[in-house]
């Protein structure tokens, strides 16, 4: 059975999630955590993801860790090395996150990490801006390993196509990922991982008061390449791009993952202000087709979506409808790796 690979946001409605995973679910999923930068520096930013993990990680769930928008701390050093520190000291295992062009003290940093940490690392080619490479990437890979004196056999490879919203998107992902399969996919990896990302990065368009439909471009992609058997990585139900503290006071919305699909939920508010709309979107929810069959017990989030169905207080914010969403999104996508369709 495929694993699955979600890349998270370092952000509260995440950890939310994380932290109410059913132990089932802990052995199928391996999240990859992107640090966020804080407009109060990087050394607090490695200190709230520290105690953030602290607070939500399942025992024994190793999270893979990766620095990349908030590489070094206040004095210079690398936050990685902040960050392994001080979780091997808590008994929280994590995995660094390698990038081909990192400098060389990253790269060691990284390296000294693994060796604190079960000595297993995360290689990640392409970027939000870059694609993989089939051809440079394998150079770049024997030159970082060497540096961080990291075993390949010990490394995960993902292989990140960023964002795919369109066939097109899909059709060219689908090429790049083959080529890089073939050139650096046989190198016993310990897993080879496919990953992307097709939530657009605002909803602000999406109709209002009703549920709107958009096509998961990242699992087409993933089922695209289902003859070379690659791990599933998605964004969950995030844009791939970094992001900030987000909107304030944004409309109740929700993000609710389906078969090949998302359903776009926002709802307008009533006159008197407040999220008590989001009982009704929630009431709409429950109604529709795509509610699971076993209802609340599906996911944490699917039963707190079932208690704003019943109107039972509150409704939450925007941190709450990230977090719900986001924990109905991490069991849909473990129960669709369990049960894949038949070809």
């Amino acid at each position: 059975m495929a694993q699955y690979w979600p890349i998270l946001k370092a952000r509260a409605g995440e950890f939310k999630a994380l932290a109410r995973l059913r132990d089932h679910e802990v052995s199928a999923i391996k999240p990859l955590f992107e640090v966020s930068p804080s407009d109060k520096g990087p050394t607090q930013a490695g200190l709230k993801f520290v105690r953030q993990l602290r607070e939500s990680a399942p025992a024994g769930l190793a999270v893979g860790v990766d620095t990349t928008y908030a590489r070094v701390n206040d004095d210079g050093r690398p936050l990685i090395t902040e960050i392994a520190d001080d979780l091997a000291q808590w008994g929280i295992p994590i995995v660094p996150v390698v990038r081909l062009h990192d400098s060389d003290e990253q790269l060691l940093a990284c390296g000294e990490a693994a060796r604190l940490h079960n000595e297993a690392a995360i290689v990640r080619l392409g970027s939000i801006t870059t694609n993989p490479d089939p051809v440079a990437d394998a150079s770049r890979v024997s030159r970082a390993l060497s540096i961080a004196k990291i075993n390949l056999e010990r490394c995960h490879l993902v292989v990140d196509m960023a964002e795919v919203s369109s066939e097109g998107d899909v059709s060219r992902a689908e090429q790049v990922v083959r080529n890089v399969l073939d050139s650096l996919g046989n190198q016993g990896w310990a897993s080879v991982v496919v990953a992307s990302g097709a939530m657009p990065s605002a909803i602000t368009s999406i109709p209002r008061n009703e549920a709107t439909p958009l096509t998961r471009w990242d699992w087409k992609l993933w089922e695209r390449l289902a003859d070379r058997s690659p791990d599933f990585g998605d964004y969950a139900i995030a844009h791939p791009a970094p992001q900030g503290a987000g909107a304030r006071g944004p409309l109740p919305s929700l993000r609710y993952t389906a078969s090949n699909i998302w359903w776009i939920y926002r709802w307008a508010r009533y006159e008197t202000g407040g999220n008590d709309s989001f009982y009704d979107l929630c009431k709409a929810l429950v109604a529709s087709d795509h509610w699971p069959t076993v209802g609340s017990d599906f996911s944490w989030g699917d039963s707190e979506l079932a208690r704003c169905a019943r109107r039972q207080p509150g409704p939450g914010g925007a941190t709450q409808w990230r977090a719900w969403g986001t924990s109905h999104h991490l069991a849909h996508v473990i129960s669709e790796l369990a049960s894949p369709p038949a070809p």
